[in-house]
This record gives C-alpha cells, sequence and structure tokens, in this order.
C-alpha cells in the first residue's frame, strides 16, 4: 500500500471511528448491565441463590418493603447487603439502609435493639424485628407480616399435659418458643377455670394429658369441634389398669371415629440407629400428604400408640332412631360409640405418619428383648398419624346497608382440620432435637392452621469448602509440588540455555 497524504488523512480517520464505535459499544453495554442483570450460581446446591420457597413468597408481596439495619460494623453490613441483595434481584421494591446505634443511644433503647446488626422489617404498617441473619429466618419474617391474621395456638392444661412454659423434658418449652418465632400466639386454657374455648383460636392442643377431664370440660372440646374449631390431639399408649384409659376423651374419639389401640409400637430396625429400646418407632418413608411435601427427614417417636378408624357407621334409618333416643332420654356426654361415628363420616380420614412393615404393636409389658406374638400383638405397618378434615358450611351475617332491618346471610365454606398423633414425646423437650422432630412438629401447626405453603425451608450444606483426600493422594499431590514442578522449571531452563550457548 502507498503511503500518502490522503491515504494518512483514511487511515486517521479509520481509527477515530474505530475509536468512537468502541467507545459506544462499551457504553450501551454499561447501560445494558445496569438495566438487565443476570446472575449465574456455580456453587455447589446454589448456595447463592434463594430457594424456591422464598421465591414462592416474594411472588405474595404485593407491597414495598422497608428495612433497617442497626450497626456500625462493616462486616455485618456486607454481610447483610449480599442477604437482602437476593431478594432485591427478585423484588425490585426492597430498600435497605443502615443506621448507626452509636448516633443515638436513647432512640436505640426504645426500639429494643439488643443485637448488633438487628434490623426492623416494615411491610404493611407492621414491623417485625430479626436478630439473626439467614435466609430461613428472613423469609419466615416476610412470611409473619403478610399473614391476614394472627395465628392463636392453645394448649388445654389442668390434666398433666405437657406445658409449652415448663422446661421439664417431659413439656414442650422448646417447641412452643419456635412456634413463637414463626409468628404464632401460643397461650394455655384451663377448661375448669375459664368453662369456654375462645373464638380466636386457630388450634387448639390436647398435649398428652394424665389426669381424667371432667365432664363439662369434654363438652367444651366436643362443641368446639362440632363448631369446626381445628384441632391436634397428642395421645399416648393406654393405661387400661386405670379407671379411665382415654382420661375422659372416649367421647370424643368416638366423635372423630377414631380409635387408640391397646399396646406400645415396636420397631426392630431402630437398632440399626443405634437406639437400644425396643419400644421407639423410626419413619423414614413419607405417604403423599401436604404435611409431607418435600420433607425426607428421619423422624423418632417413643412409645407411641396405634391408632385406627372405626371400622363401621349406621344407616340412616338408625342414626335417626338413636338420635331421637338421645334427645329424648340424654342430654349429658354419654354420645354412643355408633352416633358418634356417623358424625365422623363426614371427615376425610389420612394416615400421614406410618411404620414400617415389620414392626407391630406390643400388647405384653415391654422388656430389654421383644417378640412377636401372633395371637396377641399387631402386626404392621402401623398409624401413629392420622388427619381428619371436612368442609363446614359457615354462616356470617352482615347488616344491609340500604336497609338495616334487614340482614344478608352469607354462606362461606371453611376447611376443618383435625390431627390425631399416637404420641407425643417426638415434640417434648428431650427428644425435638432427634433429627426432623421440630420441622415435622413444625409442619403439622402449619398444615392446622392452613399455613401448609409455609414450611422450614432447608438450610443448605456448605459442601464445597472442605476437601478431604486420602494420604495417598495428600503424597501425590505434594509430590507433584515439590518435584515435578521444580524439576520441570530446571529442564525447561537448561534447555534454553543449552540452546543460546550453541548459537
Amino acid at each position: 500500500m502507498e503511503i500518502n497524504n490522503h491515504s494518512t488523512k483514511h487511515l486517521k480517520w479509520q481509527n477515530i471511528l474505530f475509536t468512537m464505535q468502541f467507545l459506544i459499544i462499551i457504553g450501551l453495554l454499561a447501560f445494558l448491565s445496569n438495566r438487565y442483570i443476570y446472575l449465574a450460581d456455580w456453587t455447589v446446591n446454589n448456595q447463592n441463590s434463594l430457594n424456591e420457597i422464598s421465591l414462592q413468597l416474594l411472588e405474595t408481596l404485593d407491597a414495598p418493603v422497608e428495612i433497617t439495619s442497626y450497626t456500625s460494623n462493616p462486616r455485618i453490613k456486607q454481610s447483610v447487603k449480599e442477604l437482602i441483595a437476593r431478594y432485591q434481584h427478585i423484588k425490585s421494591d426492597i430498600s435497605l439502609k443502615f443506621i448507626n446505634p452509636n448516633d443515638d443511644p436513647e432512640k436505640i433503647r426504645s426500639l429494643n435493639i439488643v443485637v448488633d446488626g438487628e434490623m426492623i422489617i416494615h411491610y404493611q404498617g407492621r414491623q417485625e424485628h430479626l436478630t439473626e441473619l439467614s435466609e430461613q429466618d428472613l423469609s419466615n419474617t416476610l412470611h409473619r407480616l403478610i399473614r391476614a391474621q394472627e395465628r392463636t395456638i392453645v394448649f388445654t392444661q389442668g390434666h398433666g399435659e405437657r406445658s409449652p412454659e415448663r422446661e421439664a423434658n417431659f413439656d414442650l418449652n422448646i417447641f412452643s418458643s419456635h412456634l413463637t418465632k414463626q409468628g404464632f400466639i401460643v397461650e394455655t386454657l384451663n377448661l375448669a377455670k375459664k368453662m369456654s374455648i375462645p373464638e380466636n383460636v386457630s388450634v387448639l392442643v390436647i398435649a398428652g394429658p394424665q389426669a381424667a377431664f371432667l365432664p363439662g370440660e369434654v363438652r367444651l372440646i366436643i362443641d368446639y369441634v362440632k363448631a369446626g374449631g381445628n384441632l391436634l390431639w397428642l395421645g399416648e399408649p393406654l393405661k387400661i389398669t386405670q379407671n379411665q384409659p382415654m382420661h375422659g376423651l372416649l367421647p370424643l374419639s368416638e366423635l372423630l371415629g377414631i380409635e387408640f389401640l391397646d399396646g406400645v409400637v415396636v420397631d426392630p430396625t431402630t437398632q440399626q440407629y443405634g437406639i437400644t429400646r425396643p419400644d421407639y418407632a423410626v419413619i423414614t418413608d413419607y405417604p403423599r400428604h401436604p404435611i409431607n411435601n418435600g420433607f425426607s427427614t428421619v423422624t423418632l417417636f417413643p412409645q407411641a400408640a396405634g391408632i385406627e378408624r372405626l371400622p363401621t357407621y349406621l344407616d340412616d334409618e338408625e342414626q335417626q332412631t338413636i338420635k331421637k333416643e338421645e334427645d329424648s332420654s340424654e342430654k349429658d356426654l354419654s354420645i354412643s360409640s355408633n352416633s358418634s361415628s356417623n358424625s365422623a363420616e363426614r371427615f376425610d380420614t389420612t394416615p400421614f405418619l406410618t411404620t414400617i412393615e415389620r414392626s407391630w404393636i406390643e400388647t405384653s409389658p415391654i422388656k430389654e428383648q421383644v417378640h412377636f406374638s401372633d395371637l396377641l400383638d399387631i402386626i404392621g405397618p402401623i398409624t401413629i398419624g392420622m388427619t381428619l378434615s371436612r368442609q363446614i358450611n359457615q354462616e356470617n351475617s352482615q347488616k344491609s346497608i340500604p336497609n338495616k332491618t334487614q340482614n344478608k346471610t352469607q354462606y362461606t365454606n371453611k376447611e376443618q382440620r383435625i390431627i390425631v398423633m399416637g404420641d407425643g414425646d417426638f415434640l417434648s423437650n428431650t427428644f425435638l432435637g432427634n433429627a426432623g422432630n421440630l420441622d415435622m412438629g413444625m409442619n403439622i401447626v402449619n398444615w392446622l392452621s392452613h399455613d401448609e405453603q409455609f414450611i422450614a425451608i432447608p438450610t443448605r450444606v456448605k459442601d464445597d469448602i472442605i476437601l478431604e483426600l486420602s494420604p495417598t493422594a495428600l503424597s501425590l499431590l505434594g509430590g507433584f509440588f515439590l518435584f515435578i514442578i521444580p524439576g520441570l522449571l530446571t529442564l525447561t531452563g537448561a534447555l534454553i540455555w543449552l540452546k543460546r550457548r550453541n548459537r
């Protein structure tokens, strides 16, 4: 190519145009990178991405979320920013700001800030404090804020039940604290004192009574169930030697159409888990049910009782006959099992916790060595957890605005949910930390309170932060870096030196 003034100018303009185009392209890429963000998480278990449950939760948020973190620590700020950024990528109207707690100590005390980095989350006029920085805690806090109404869990007391307040091994203090963290209001109720069940009860819990209920108390519970109340009944193995092995709750079991089987569930596979007691049951497989969705963790149930449905129901003519007899001669709690079975016929019953086929119900006293008896024992699989549900037609009366003398009556369908368990030890302070007992307990309460979509977000295990090598692999790796690499460098240097010397 001949170099002259014309060609020089041509090359100069080419360079100018290329530079301008290059800068325009870089500017466009920078502009598009701010408008459109693409993220790829290549870590093991997607540790830097939100769980599917959190993603579904964010889709239900229809208003802005304001998050305020009270800290001056740069490391805490960075951790908070990284976690909130995952949520902001999905929901852009989540705002985050930091406040130095040292600037206004009086205000910090009035806000009851006790932890460095504690956050206050605001949503639609409600607020929640968050003291632990994790995806599960943040998503759970957001879920509590979007709940339409409070969920109140009431435990009956006064009959030796497991207490949600006491810290004894038998009681449910730890489980109660987890319920509180999930936004539930936990209360106790002595029916003999109160003689009524509050209307705002989301779930009534009967947790392993040791003494008999009074007839009036049982009547209150039965009226509550008939009205469509949700119930969690944590039973125990029957004590036939007592005058009232079901502690006065036989009318309730007949109303529900279930019965507790005599004896204790024995699971021979517990020895594989290092459990020496034969009266412990381990469940590893779960039938399809909203409570068990995504649940695959082992659960442990000590000294559980089996549950069965009452076998038969009466036809319509017999129902009417017995009902007339009851109306005319009985107004107390003497509910016949047949008439109660008819009430239970409206329930849809589903076992959701079932032992393995090799298990059985041991009817003899438990010893160190137990053996199955064809004549006395009941072979598995044994149901130790059963759900009952039915549709309740509720009548809602609202006054019409044009004419205040008339009432508009509306009917809405509500699903009543009841769970009967053959064991309450799995939620006790002693056994709650075993395997998946806590998660199963939370799933049960969430289902009863119609929050089955709110299940525990599994914690991702960081498998890629630990490098495990055998001694042989470590020796080979050490030899590679200590001898092979230095030898290759030395040989390469020698070859280059010889080549230059021969020139």
